[in-house]
């Protein structure tokens, strides 16, 4: 695997604390599919399966290395991140989507995941297959209609991803940079139908990164915003600069903070247009078991943009009192 210490391109994502932790708990399990023997994912495969999230072909086989259909993927995703609408819709699925009827095993989970945010198109056709590049790019909504989660700042180098649009590539890194995702010798294979063996591995492995490090101790409880800091009216400043080729640095500025004990982090970054990004980012506050000298101080923060786009920084929930950046070229 390559990786060199860049960070992540941009699309949006909520780079926080806190979403609410998928409501599975994994561990051995005493049931085991005939045609998993010696799999590698013969475990996680066992436990989806006594969790209830997903079923095999029969009551002995698997199937692991059959292909996912848009329908079985859609159901993946909404059983086994638990998801809920972040909507008050009451539309039906067939409402929702041109293929979709109501009284179909899967309409259900469409319509939750529409209403979740998940990006699915309205003539999406349940009975084809699905990428794995369409699955993670799912998968990774799928985390964020959680709420927010914090991500390392490590570029991966997917020697097979030159051609896939910012906003799935984005996705990548977030999978990438949360293992839930890993390369093999560096290639992802994008454009390949994902197997019902690999889509529950990477379905196991966000649920359990969900619940083992973001709410641990207190599932189900919404993010907590910070609190302002002393109100006043700051601008804030974005500057990009050319790292390698096809990726610009962003680097986020604040002047006028209280102490040096004051930081700030990048939230999301969302593309408004195919030129212009919008990051939003939060002040966080000093270390309370800490003495600062109550001096005039600069934050700064950065991330990374895929090249050919410009960038303004907004504030988010807890920085109300910052001032929206000019658009950065």
């Amino acid at each position: 695997m390559k990786t060199t210490n860049l960070t992540k391109r941009a699309k949006t994502i909520s780079i926080a604390c806190g979403i609410l932790a998928a409501s599975l708990s994994f561990g051995a399990s005493a049931f085991a599919f005939s045609d998993l023997k010696g799999n590698a994912a013969e475990t996680k495969i066992n436990s989806l399966h006594n969790a209830g999230v997903i079923n095999g072909i029969t009551n002995d086989l698997f199937a692991p290395n059959a292909k996912v259909t848009n329908a079985q993927a859609v159901q993946f995703l909404v059983k086994g991140l638990s998801l809920t609408p972040k909507t008050d819709s009451n539309a039906t699925a067939s409402q929702l989507f041109d293929n979709v009827k109501d009284n179909a095993w899967y309409a259900s989970s469409f319509a939750i995941a529409k209403q979740s945010g998940l990006t699915l198109a309205k003539d999406i056709k349940p009975n084809e297959a699905m990428t794995r590049a369409e699955f993670a790019h799912l998968l990774t909504q799928a985390l964020q209609s959680k709420g927010s989660f914090p991500v390392t700042k490590m570029y991966f180098m997917i020697e097979d991803g030159d051609k896939l649009p910012a906003e799935v590539n984005y996705s990548l890194q977030v999978l990438l940079n949360t293992k839930v995702l890993t390369l093999d010798n560096g290639k992802f294979r994008p454009s390949d139908a994902i197997t019902r063996a690999e889509a529950a591995v990477m379905i196991h492995d966000a649920a359990d990164f969900a619940d083992r490090v973001i709410t641990p101790n207190n599932p189900g409880n919404e993010p907590s915003e910070p609190e302002p800091v002393p109100e006043n009216q700051y601008t804030s400043e974005v500057t990009l600069d050319k790292i390698a080729e096809g990726v610009n640095k962003a680097t986020i500025t604040v002047d006028n903070l209280p102490n040096p004990g004051y930081g700030l982090a990048v939230e999301r970054i969302e593309f408004t247009s195919d030129t212009k990004a919008v990051i939003y980012f939060k002040v966080t506050l000093p270390d309370p078991d800490k003495m600062y000298p109550q001096m005039i101080s600069k934050g700064t923060v950065s991330t990374y943009l895929p090249a050919g786009y410009t960038a303004t920084a907004e504030p988010v929930m807890g920085s109300r009192w910052l001032q929206p950046s000019e658009a950065a070229k």
